[in-house]
Parts: C-alpha cells; sequence; structure tokens
C-alpha cells in the first residue's frame, strides 16, 4: 500500500502527517495519533508537535527511522513544506510542497466553509484568501519577525512565563501599556519602558499582544479583504489573548472566526493531502553544505580577576558603616555593599523579571535577614534604568546616571586589584550597552545603544535559550569546544536570528553557532556602540554578560589586545553609586535619607494622565512617595521627569520663541 508521510518543518517546530488507504491496519502509535477528521477513503494520522531547539536533523532523522520501521512492506511517499522543507528534500527523495497550497488543501478537505486564513507561526505569518477552496490573494512577512510567535515566545520567557500560560495571563490584564508594532526590538524596549513606569507583567503583556495584531494588520493584511469565514492557526492562534486583540484589530466576530484545535497541523496535512507523486523515502542524511567559519575562541588574551574577589569579614561585636547601591537595569538588578575602604562586603545579582520594586525589596529584606544585626547603612546610590523610581521608594542619597557609575566603580576596582588605571571600558548588560573612554580620570568619550539590541546580552540568552541550552556555563563551554564558530555577521537581532534558522535547517552544530554568537555580539558591539571611537590598551570588560567567557575571549580576539574581566564584573555600577554617595556623605556630613530595609512601610501610589503638550500625547505616571511627586513617561522632554539630587539640570528657554522674538525685532 501507499503511505504519504508529509512533513512541515518551521523555523520553531517540526510536525508530521500519515495518509493512507481505510483498509491499512495500522491504528497509530506513541508518535502518531489519529486525526480528529477524517476523509472518506483514507485514514490520517498526526505527530507530536516537537519544538526544534537547535538539532532538527535529529528529529527528521528520528521520524524516517520510524516510518521505516511502522511501514517495512509499504511503499512511503514523502513529501515537505515550510520554510525548513529543504531539510527533507535533500535528504530524501521528498516532492516539496508550497506551505500557501497546502495549508489551503487541508481548509478544502475539512473546513470547506473557509474564506480566509490568518497563520501566525513562529518565525512566519501568512494571509490567505480562498475563493471556492482556491487561493485568490496571499501575503507573507518578510525579514521582520514582529508579527510571529517567536518574539512572542522570547518575551514570556524573559518575564518569567511559559508561553502556555500568556492567554490567560493576558486576559487577566484590566489595561494596557503601550508597544510598539513596528519592530521587535522597538517592541522589546517599549516593554522595558512600560516596566519601569509601573504596568504590571499581564498589561505588558496585552499590550505586546495588541502590538503583534496592529503590525499583522499593517504588514500582511494591507487594506486586503478579510471575509468570512475566517481561520485562525499556527501557535498564536492558541493564545486567547492574541486572538481578543487580532479580532479587535481587524474587526472580526467571534462567531466568524474558526480556531482548529489542529491549526498547527495544517501544513503537514495539507501536504499529505496535496501529493501525487513521490519517491519512495531514503533516510540517509547527506553532507551538507560548508559555511563561512572563524577561528576557534581562546583565552589566551583574557585576564580573569574573579579568583581576587576575597570576602570581608565583619565583626560580631560592633555595627560596621555601609553604604548601599542599587543599580535597577531592565534585564538585572544588583544591591552592593560598601565599608567605609571601599571593600565589597555584600552583593546581590538577580533577574529583575519586570518587577523592579519587588525584586530590590526581596533584596533588600534578604541583606537584613543576613547582615541586619552587623551593619548599619550610611549613604545610598542608585543607578541603571529604573534609577529614579527606586531611587525614592528607598531614599536615596544620590542618583546618578549610569556612565558616571560604571567609570567610578571601574576606576576604583582598577586601582584596588590591578594598582592600575583603566582607559577603556565595555559594557554589556541585558538590554543596555556602554562604551567609556577615560583620560586622567575624566569620561571623554562615551556612548550607548539606542534601539538595537543585537550588541546586547538578552539576545544571547534568548538565542541559547531557543537551543535548549543554559547561558550560565553550558554556553560559553559549547562554544569553547567549536573548531569553526560560524560568521553570523553584525546585523539586527531578527536577521541574526533567522540566519540562525536557516544553519540549524541545514544542520549546523549547535556548538558552531554558539561561537558564531559569541563573536557575532562583539562585532555589533564593536560597530554600533563604539564606533570610531578611540579604544586604549587598558580595556575593563564587565556588566552581566562578561560572565560569559567566550564574549570576553571573541573581545580579545577581534581587537587583538588583552581584555581584563575585573573582580564584581556585574555589579560595578551599583559599586560606582555606592562610591558615589560615600563621597557625597564624607563631603557634606549629611545624615542618609535611607527609609529602612522593609519598603512595604513606605507609602506610595501611582495615578496615570496623558501629557498634551505636544503631538506625542505621552503617557505619564505619576508616583507619590509620601508626600512627594515623581513622573515617568515623557519622551520628548523633561518636563516632568525629576532630576537628580545631586546635578539639577539648567532650565533652558523656549528656543523657538526666542528665535522668533529675535527675528521679529530685525
Amino acid at each position: 500500500m501507499k503511505i504519504y508521510l508529509s512533513f512541515d518543518v518551521g523555523s520553531i517546530s517540526v510536525k508530521a502527517a500519515l495518509l493512507m488507504p481505510k483498509e491499512h491496519p495500522f491504528k497509530g502509535s506513541d508518535t502518531f495519533q489519529p486525526f480528529s477528521q477524517a476523509t472518506t477513503e483514507q485514514k490520517l494520522f498526526v505527530s507530536d508537535y516537537i519544538r526544534i531547539q537547535g538539532d532538527p536533523h535529529e528529529i527528521v532523522r528520528k521520524r524516517l527511522d520510524e516510518i521505516r520501521g511502522l511501514f517495512p512492506n509499504d511503499e512511503v511517499i514523502v513529501t515537505a513544506t515550510g520554510n525548513g522543507s529543504n531539510l527533507v528534500t535533500e535528504v530524501t527523495s521528498a516532492a516539496k510542497v508550497n506551505e500557501f497550497q497546502a495549508i489551503a488543501a487541508a481548509a478544502r478537505a475539512f473546513h470547506p466553509q473557509i474564506r480566509t486564513i490568518l497563520e501566525m507561526g513562529g518565525e512566519t505569518s501568512k494571509y490567505i484568501l480562498l475563493k471556492e477552496g482556491h487561493i485568490v490573494d496571499y501575503n507573507i512577512n518578510g525579514d521582520c519577525a514582529a508579527g510571529t510567535g517567536s518574539f512572542i515566545d522570547q518575551q514570556a520567557e524573559r518575564l518569567g512565563y511559559s508561553v502556555e500560560e500568556l492567554g490567560k495571563i493576558i486576559l487577566s490584564a484590566n489595561k494596557s501599556a503601550k508597544i510598539a508594532g513596528r519592530c521587535s526590538v522597538f517592541a522589546k524596549s517599549d516593554m522595558i519602558h512600560a516596566q519601569q513606569k509601573g504596568y504590571l507583567p499581564p498589561e505588558v503583556l496585552l499590550g505586546l499582544s495588541k502590538a503583534v495584531a496592529r503590525n499583522f494588520k499593517a504588514t500582511f493584511v494591507r487594506g486586503k479583504k478579510i471575509e468570512s469565514p475566517v481561520a485562525f492557526i499556527g501557535g498564536l492562534a492558541k493564545n486567547a489573548g492574541v486572538v481578543d486583540s487580532l479580532c479587535e484589530t481587524l474587526d472580526i466576530q467571534k462567531n466568524e472566526l474558526l480556531i482548529p484545535g489542529d491549526g498547527t497541523f495544517w501544513g503537514a496535512i495539507g501536504a499529505a493531502l496535496f501529493t501525487a507523486n513521490a519517491e519512495t523515502v531514503d533516510a540517509h542524511i547527506s553532507k551538507l553544505n560548508e559555511w563561512a567559519t572563524m577561528q576557534p575562541l581562546s583565552t589566551d588574551r583574557v585576564k580573569f580577576l574573579r579568583d581576587q574577589i576575597h570576602p570581608v569579614e565583619l565583626p560580631d561585636n560592633e555595627k560596621t558603616a555601609v553604604y548601599l547601591g542599587i543599580d535597577v537595569g531592565s534585564v538585572s538588578t544588583n544591591l552592593v555593599l560598601l565599608d567605609e575602604t571601599g571593600r565589597v562586603v555584600d552583593d546581590i545579582y538577580v533577574s529583575t523579571r519586570a518587577r523592579p520594586i519587588e525584586v530590590v525589596s526581596d533584596a533588600l529584606l534578604d541583606i537584613e535577614k543576613r547582615l541586619g544585626d552587623k551593619i548599619v547603612v550610611v549613604g545610598v546610590g542608585t543607578t541603571g534604568s529604573g534609577r529614579e523610581l527606586v531611587g525614592e521608594l528607598v531614599g536615596a542619597d544620590t542618583i546618578r546616571d549610569e556612565i558616571t557609575a560604571h567609570k567610578t566603580g571601574a576606576i576604583s576596582i582598577a586601582k584596588t586589584y590591578l594598582g592600575d588605571d583603566v582607559d577603556t571600558i565595555f559594557e554589556i548588560g541585558g538590554q543596555d550597552a556602554k562604551y567609556i573612554y577615560i583620560e586622567n580620570g575624566v569620561v571623554t568619550n562615551f556612548a550607548m545603544n539606542e534601539a538595537c539590541a543585537a550588541g546586547t546580552g538578552s539576545f544571547l540568552e534568548e538565542q541559547a535559550n531557543r537551543m535548549g541550552i543554559s547561558i550560565k556555563d553550558e554556553f560559553a563551554e559549547k562554544a569553547f569546544s567549536s573548531k569553526a564558530p560560524l560568521k553570523l555577521g553584525e546585523r539586527c537581532t531578527v536577521f541574526i536570528e533567522r540566519d540562525i534558522n536557516a544553519y540549524q535547517l541545514q544542520g549546523a552544530r549547535s556548538e558552531d553557532i554558539l561561537g558564531g554568537l559569541a563573536f557575532s555580539i562583539v562585532t555589533n558591539y564593536l560597530n554600533r556602540v563604539v564606533g570610531p571611537r578611540p579604544i586604549g590598551d587598558k580595556i575593563f570588560f564587565q556588566g552581566g554578560t562578561a560572565y560569559n567567557d567566550a564574549v570576553a575571549a571573541a573581545f580579545s580576539q577581534i581587537l587583538g589586545k588583552e581584555v581584563v574581566v575585573p573582580p564584581h564584573n556585574g555589579v560595578i555600577g551599583a559599586v560606582g553609586t555606592a562610591l558615589l554617595a560615600k563621597d557625597l556623605v564624607e563631603q557634606t556630613g549629611m545624615t542618609t535619607q535611607f527609609k529602612g530595609f522593609d519598603l512595604s512601610k513606605v507609602d506610595y501610589s501611582m495615578r496615570e494622565f496623558t501629557c498634551n503638550g505636544c503631538t506625542n500625547t505621552c503617557d505619564i505616571q505619576e508616583f507619590n512617595v509620601e508626600g512627594k511627586k515623581t513622573y515617568w513617561g515623557d519622551k520628548c522632554s523633561e518636563k516632568f521627569r525629576t532630576k537628580s539630587k545631586t546635578t539639577k539640570a539648567a532650565e533652558l528657554p523656549d528656543l523657538f520663541a526666542l528665535r522668533d522674538d529675535i527675528l521679529s525685532d530685525v
């Protein structure tokens, strides 16, 4: 008998379907289960949904071996569809079926009434318009992944949720944050800003789902017809929050929408139904193409100083005066205690988890529990993207920018541990990247990343998670084992991710991909953040990404210079702001405004309003902390934003009005 085996190989997952005559004795297996619907003359089985996680070759190989064992005496005809279908066609004699044709074939067979099909998959999204079961219009996304499932996956993981949880969480939100839908990188930045403004994770995720829906409409629909009934398929069709947002954006009534439970398998099912002829399967995996590679990673020019960290013993019979530094970043939050000599007494490095207030509160309670009877806080400083909000809550004595904090911390550590100076600082955090150039202890050049996250740590972590690899230790270990790291170049994170997917679909080893990512993040950082600015010979590599030894090695190899990973590399911003608080207290003799370790005792509230001062119509959040109001959310000016406690920006006149006055007097 003829058995039709079809694979739908996407960027994120592999699905398979089996089609055979009704009289065939096969009743299913652990892998292939009967399809919920059947044709009149055939039986249909679908496989389980398998995430690729870096090794699609092995998944396809196992499926092929299993099929040969299940049907040794049948003629197995193989077809493939999806953007990774070449993986199957190159290693078998499979026929290739167009994705649109495959999906349309499934709709014709089981839901002939459907007129419009909308698909949101892992890396691709599609629009298909049918007339009498035949395609009359269609569209697919290009290089941008903003309207697809992979970005939702990444953000869910970053916020600490599983993808399966998202639907209910999104539906629980009473309001939504405003998130950009034009690009996944900008959307990520907007999410971080929303978190810093005080939006709860469900509200941020609701804003994200609306952004994805808006982007789908703008990118794929573009004024095309949405004729009912409508079928919504793909992985995101299982997300009730995204479904609601899509219906609202495209004005689709719920009674006009079909969300088939097996919609993720329409590609595989349709390919089997569509197939007419193909040759018998050959499970041999052929040799793949060669790719551009780089030299193996080496730490020959990297100086790691982590082993020089020695804990400070606190006396039991008296309290030690300490200075508290807090660095609230988009991905991690760091707290440091320094004694009066500037030595690190204690440090905490934790994930912000989109909950900066909660994380800082927990960390302070942890410090109090462990060291409360041995220390007295005499000065507090905050820095990082959440410095103003947290500064008001904890009672900071100084609130300083990241450049000043990191420079101050690096200079102190360089003198303490190296007896030397530092002239160049590469700081790469989860979402932010900074470059600082120092001459005679003074910052003479600096830069920060803008909208692009290609040179930051969050991209590395997201890619590692997609491949099922721990960013801690395992990433570097595998990257160093690569004999030929792939040359991934320096481009937008979205495009690099697509390149990685393409390499995976061609069978690239995960070790070579990870080695290539280490070089890629460095190349992106040097070209997009540093640019033509000077790089000295005393280089510090700090920030959370500096815990990844493979990235440090890539820096040293590309630059051909020694790179130092200093002690406390992940918390140097917190060290710097603690030192700045120490200097302020010593110079002024002031008493700290620290409100204590228990933030639950701090009275604060928040309200929102819209600023109509210009066409930006910014959403402003007003925090009232024990009677003192602080504002966040203005994008175009510092009309509302609280100024630093130690430096107040000069109030500038309205320069346009001043120009008009001058011209009118001429």
